[in-house]
């Protein structure tokens, strides 16, 4: 049970060693999430986009081989993901491509109206409040961007033991379709892919334009 509490509690906040061979063993199981969400987000070549909670930074290069002409801004709350993400992603921050700021998802430090993509993958069931992230994507994003919420399905994601532990937030998706909704985005859609580790559900929805 030590060592559940130990792997829960890494995956809510990873840090040290510990927290980079969770990274590694994880990276593999959600990467497949990430890409389906980037082929979703129906990205453009220059777009400016934000991910919260990028983890080892494997998905940032997924975004920026959509975005070749554009910037990948990343928020993370754990400085070994952020250690782990500057390394692999080196020369894109090296080519001024890539920025990673230390920061809450729930209080973003970028003005209104910053980005035209806004994505977050598998970072849903370890939010106490997604409703205030959701909110603070819409107020970043510029009209008609677009934002991707991916998680796995909750009910797959329950047998995976560690979850029984102390921090992890299991959202009905129908609470956080709600959520999302009241964020203010429209035209939302979830879609559903079981094709992936754990299956998983993508909430899509659009910033509408100013009038």
């Amino acid at each position: 049970m030590n060592l559940l509490k130990t792997i829960g509690k890494q995956m809510q906040y990873p840090k040290g060693l510990f927290g980079k061979i969770l990274f590694a063993w994880m990276t593999p199981k959600t990467i497949a999430h990430a890409r389906w969400t980037a082929d979703l987000l129906e990205i453009q070549t220059e777009d400016k986009i934000i991910e919260i909670g990028f983890g080892d930074g494997s998905n940032i290069k997924l975004l920026l081989q959509k975005a070749i002409r554009g910037f990948v801004t990343g928020v993370e709350i754990s400085k070994t993901a952020i250690e782990m993400a500057s390394k692999k992603n080196a020369e894109a921050i090296s080519d001024g491509r890539v920025k990673l700021h230390l920061a809450q998802g729930n209080a973003l430090p970028f003005e209104n109206n910053t980005f035209d993509k806004a994505c977050s993958v598998a970072t849903a069931y370890v939010i106490e409040d997604p409703g205030a992230v959701f909110k603070e994507m819409f107020r970043v994003l510029k009209p008609n961007g677009r934002a991707a919420i991916t998680f796995p399905v909750r009910e797959n994601f329950m047998r995976f033991k560690p979850v029984a532990t102390d921090g992890f937030y299991l959202h009905e998706l129908a609470d956080l379709e709600a959520e999302f909704q009241s964020a203010g985005f429209v035209n939302c859609r979830t879609e559903r892919n079981d094709s992936v580790k754990f299956g998983a559900h993508c909430m899509l929805g659009e910033k509408p334009t100013i009038p």
